[in-house]
């Protein structure tokens, strides 16, 4: 009896297998026969994706580009005044502090028909050169027009002709905004009282390999919010004689005055002359010249006080007279080997009447400047600088210890720049 209950179980336990396997076998069947219609399905989706995220795709040009430039220097003032900031600069104007004079980040585009560049800026000397900007305007960018170095786009015309629009470099003077172009490391007296910046308009031609040319309509002389309703224009012309010489002449006129003042027209004239030495050997000079028409003046009239005597006896009229300033700087650059370069800088800036420089003082601002520059160029694309400046005036207006004022200035700094 035991036996065959034994045989009747492992018959039952075998027939069920067999049942469960055809099962088994079944869905095998069907996954084989549904897997070209999902391998299909899975393609499909793949190439869908793979076709979106082409669509979002953004291609640049090939001649993008994005950059930055950081400039951190230290000043000591000889001097040892007490205000921490130096006046009539924009250069390393911090006293004994570790500093970051000027700090950017850009992206810029030049296409066969299209150009442009956008930057953004920080630093002390990004302080100190903007702060004549206006700023009473309701909707004015004001707030953060300092932090634009740059921000411009343009259009091929023609063959050698681009015009453009926004905000870009101006063009008077020799010396650029980036301490990283120019030979010494803080500017002229003929640098910071010329734009840095302008905002409008410019068209440029190219006439021939050395003939070129620039028309600027702007804003005004270095404001990007203007301070009244008239235009100013700008215009170049540089001409590159040989491989030695090159003459580039920088005009400037406009209306500098706001609208509740009589109209002070203001003419400028940049002249600079660059001369190629030797490969190690160069010599620059330049030489500016500026008239402003004056804000009034009084004539003589003892008489009026006899109708009012609170008129007193000068009457308050219009002005023809002019007021002018001049100033002239003398580079010299020494290539010594690879590694190391010597530079001098030789100026003299003449501005009695006080009209770009306020001092106050009876001579108004009459100043030489001497600038020794020390170059190490072994850290390319950094720029170790050591420099010393030498600054002296016919009236006493640098600071001093104590809260006095000198008749000189000079100051050692050492600057370390990167441009990536």
């Amino acid at each position: 009896m035991l036996n065959q209950v034994t045989i009747h179980f492992y018959l039952s336990n075998i027939l069920q297998v067999k049942s469960i396997v055809k099962f088994v076998l079944i869905l095998f069947g069907f996954s084989l026969l549904l897997s070209p219609i999902q391998s299909e399905g899975i393609k499909e989706t793949e190439d869908d994706t793979k076709s979106a995220l082409k669509q979002k795709t953004i291609t640049l040009p090939s001649s993008f580009q994005f950059g930055g430039f950081i400039d951190s220097y230290y000043a000591y003032n000889r001097n040892l005044p007490k205000d921490t900031e130096r006046n009539y600069t924009t250069q390393a104007v911090r006293n004994g502090e570790f500093n970051i004079n000027l700090a950017y980040l850009d992206a810029k585009v030049e296409e066969k028909n299209y150009r442009g560049r956008l930057a953004f800026q920080w630093g002390t000397s990004v302080n100190a050169n903007y702060a004549a900007e206006v700023t009473t305007e309701k909707y004015s960018n004001q707030a953060s027009v300092k932090n634009i170095q740059e921000a411009y786009t343009g259009f091929k015309l023609g063959k050698d002709t681009w015009i453009d629009m926004g905000i870009f470099f101006g063009n008077i003077g020799y010396e650029s905004w980036i301490s990283h172009n120019n030979v010494n490391y803080t500017r002229a007296f003929a640098l910071d009282y010329v734009p840095y910046y302008s905002s409008g308009v410019r068209l440029s031609h190219q006439f021939t390999d050395k003939l070129s040319g620039q028309i600027q309509i702007l804003n005004g002389w270095q404001n990007i919010t203007d301070n009244n309703k008239d235009k100013s224009f700008g215009s170049q012309i540089k001409y590159i004689f040989n491989q030695y010489f090159t003459l580039t002449l920088n005009q400037f006129v406009g209306n500098e005055a706001p609208n509740f003042e009589r109209k002070q027209m203001r003419y400028y004239n940049n002249t600079i002359l660059e001369w190629n030495v030797t490969d190690r050997f160069k010599l620059v000079g330049q030489f500016d010249i500026g008239a402003q028409k004056a804000k009034q003046s009084f004539e003589y009239a003892p008489w009026l006080a006899l109708y009012d005597p609170s008129l007193g006896e000068y009457r308050e009229t219009l002005s023809n007279a002019y007021r002018q300033w001049y100033h002239g700087t003398i580079w010299a650059s020494f290539l010594l080997t690879p590694e190391y370069r010597l530079s001098f800088r030789l100026e003299r800036f003449y501005d009695p009447l006080q009209v770009l420089a306020t001092t106050g003082t009876r001579n108004g601002f009459m100043a030489n400047g001497y600038t020794t520059t020390f170059d190490i160029l072994s850290f390319d694309p950094g720029l170790l600088r050591l420099e010393y400046v030498y600054r002296r005036s016919a009236d006493s207006i640098f600071a001093y210890r104590d809260g006095l004022t000198s008749k000189k200035e000079d100051l050692v700094i050492v600057a370390f720049s990167l441009k990536f």
